[in-house]
């Protein structure tokens, strides 16, 4: 039966049985192992938090293809930094006798606290989202069988991926996202994430809900600035 295509704002969706992994891999070492050809192109100092990114996609918390779409996802768009991943794979081999990606399916932890991760270049970043998107177009959770590309998930998931497009899910070159938290017993540099918001949300953000949840009208406004005042000094 000839496959029937349909295209929504740069996703192709298709009808037709998967194709072959290989193919699929090999045009995805080539996205890959290219190098950006906007490297030195500034899109915007404006960023989405990637936290926030992942939570536009509405995936049902009980869908069978959410794991593996999320991984796959997450590791195409958070990149290993290749020269802390080349320290961390020498050490591997010679204390553990593994390679780094089978580290990394042991003992996830260790490779993440010792390997920084960033968000590459819309070059690089856009094909390789859509190579995830191309792959599970057709997953379906096996018990109710329910796409996994519904509608309303296949327009936030565009809406995502013009924002990497537009270079707004892209690290700032000049803009740390790690910083150093102590050398492990290996002699590797242990890094600290500070990507997002977290630090905001879970501090001064996290106060202010707690003391001013349950107040309203006339006490709020003769409480809030002696209750703001220690996170203004």
């Amino acid at each position: 039966m000839a496959s029937e295509k349909q295209q929504a704002g740069g996703l192709i969706c298709s009808n037709s049985e998967l194709q072959p992994l290989v193919p699929e891999l090999i045009a995805l070492q080539k996205i890959v192992n290219s190098p950006p050809s906007d490297k030195d192109n500034e899109y915007t100092r404006i960023k989405k938090d990637i936290f926030h990114a992942f939570h536009m996609l509405p995936i049902p918390v009980n869908h069978g293809a959410r794991p593996a779409f999320l991984r796959a996802l997450r590791d195409h768009m958070l990149r290993w930094d290749p020269v802390a991943r080349k320290a961390v794979d020498e050490v591997c081999r010679q204390q553990f006798k593994l390679t780094f990606d089978q580290m990394l399916v042991r003992n996830p932890r260790f490779i993440a606290k010792c390997t920084p991760r960033y968000v590459p270049t819309p070059s690089i970043l856009v094909p390789a989202i859509e190579h995830v998107y191309k792959m599970f177009a057709h997953a379906a959770d096996a018990k109710t069988g329910v796409r996994l590309f519904t509608e309303a998930f296949t327009a936030k998931a565009n809406a995502v991926l013009e924002l990497a497009r537009q270079g707004y899910l892209s690290d700032v070159a000049d803009i740390p996202m790690y910083e150093q938290a102590g050398v492990d017993k290996y002699g590797l540099q242990i890094w600290k994430c500070v990507r997002g918001t977290n630090k905001v949300e879970g501090g001064p953000h996290g106060d202010i809900y707690r003391k001013f949840g349950a107040l309203h009208g006339e006490f709020l406004s003769q409480l809030s600035e002696p209750l703001m005042k220690p996170l203004t000094t």
